[in-house]
């Protein structure tokens, strides 16, 4: 056998085992990031699970043509919850606990915290111009409740 016989069998050979290393850290990183995104799937399931709310009061009182919705919602479930990931939906349009129409928003009696623990309530007091007729609570894990109001 020449020369040119083995190194051609070399460069062969060289060629499957760059390529093989390639092929296996491609897949290994790809297999990594499943499993990354199943065990945050997980997580998240988890979550929802052990979160629930309940509605404990959703009224709406007038006064000088203005409409103030008043509402308290309870954290039953055993998640700490953000204020900040929390979605409040009236009369089907959003609103922001930071809007200028948010008359006041507490938990436990503080308008300073951005946590809502298992077994508080959250409080708020919303102005309208017009009356709504629902209210809807939507926490960051993805659970909600609502009231006719």
């Amino acid at each position: 056998m020449g020369f040119s016989v083995s190194g051609a069998t070399a460069v062969i050979f060289l060629g499957l085992f760059i390529s093989f290393g390639i092929a296996y850290s491609a897949a290994n990183n790809g297999m990594e990031r499943v499993n990354e995104a199943y065990d945050a799937n997980t997580d998240d399931a988890l979550a929802r699970q052990n979160t629930a709310i309940a509605m404990g009061n959703a009224s709406v009182v007038e006064a000088d043509g203005q409409f103030y919705v008043n509402v308290t919602v309870d954290n039953t479930g055993s998640t700490t919850l953000s204020i900040d990931d929390t979605d409040i939906l009236i009369g089907g349009n959003y609103t922001n606990h930071t809007s200028p129409n948010m008359e006041t928003f507490e938990v436990a009696g503080t308008e300073e915290t951005d946590i809502w623990l298992p077994g508080e309530t959250l409080h708020f007091n919303v102005s309208f111009d017009t009356r709504p007729d629902r209210v809807k609570v939507v926490t960051g894990p993805g659970v909600a409740d609502s009231e006719v109001v």
